[in-house]
């Protein structure tokens, strides 16, 4: 599968304007979104990867070959990206016995995610927009560091994407920013099992910009005339926003996710 993207940067001081436009350009409220990404580097060679490690008796056939053909590619960093709502940051289990298990708290043994694996964009073409190969399957639930280990992939780092989706037509339009956790005493060799609150998290961008990322996925890259279809459309997009922000291609270097070295 390939994706095709389009970026801009959005000062913090328009980031309500252009949310009320959006709301206005695609006729729906924006949905809120928040992302814990978990940051792996590839320190094992190419070859065979057995994925039936740990949890993964659990997931689907087909999201096991997807998985197998992700890590058994080169080199590569990835992301390991898990959903989670604004109650969750600054919630700690209930401490009494007799609590309630349904109580509205983070449990990070239930935390779902999907292995992200993103393609350096490819060598840009006549085409202005970003193009990359783009594949996603699920994993265990909770700790994943010891399955991704035994895959061959070690933790990195971790941070939280804090942002609102609109879906226009075929392309989702993800207007975020990036969140760092704060400097706790917490170690950082290992993900987090709870999040502080929201309020002591910083933004990655000091000035609190905010990233307008519009993308298409296209089941077929191979076919020249969806991959010419979706680029259009993204263009139609740029226009109708071209008074407002200027979506343009990323750097393709910038999006290398190779390990080097």
């Amino acid at each position: 599968m390939h994706e095709l993207l389009l970026f801009a940067s959005v000062p913090a001081h328009q980031h309500h304007d252009l949310l009320q436009q959006l709301a206005g350009l695609t006729a729906m409220q924006p949905r809120r979104r928040f992302e814990r990404r978990l940051l792996f580097k590839a320190y094992r060679k190419p070859g065979y990867v057995n994925t039936r490690i740990g949890g993964s008796q659990d997931l689907q056939a087909s999201e096991l070959q997807r998985l197998t053909k992700m890590l058994n590619g080169g080199m590569f960093y990835t992301q390991v990206v898990g959903p989670v709502t604004e109650s969750d940051f600054g919630s700690t289990p209930p401490s009494g016995t007799d609590e309630k298990r349904d109580e509205d708290w983070y449990e990070f043994e239930d935390q779902p995610w999907r292995l992200e694996f993103r393609d350096i964009p490819e060598v840009a073409t006549r085409s202005a927009v970003t193009a990359r190969v783009m594949a996603s399957a699920s994993l265990p639930r909770g700790d994943v560091v010891p399955p991704m280990n035994a895959w061959g992939y070690s933790f990195v780092t971790e941070y939280v994407v804090e942002g609102d989706i609109f879906i226009h037509n075929d392309i989702v339009i993800f207007l975020h920013r990036v969140l760092n956790f704060p400097a706790d005493g917490h170690d950082p060799r290992t993900p987090r099992r709870l999040l502080p609150s929201l309020q002591n998290m910083t933004p990655l961008d000091k000035s609190g910009s905010y990233i307008l990322q519009a993308a298409i996925a296209v089941q077929d890259g191979g076919n020249p005339e969806s991959m010419k279809t979706a680029t259009q459309h993204l263009f139609g997009l740029r226009e109708q926003l071209k008074s407002v922000v200027r979506l343009e291609q990323a750097d393709r270097l910038s999006l290398d996710t190779r390990v080097k070295g």
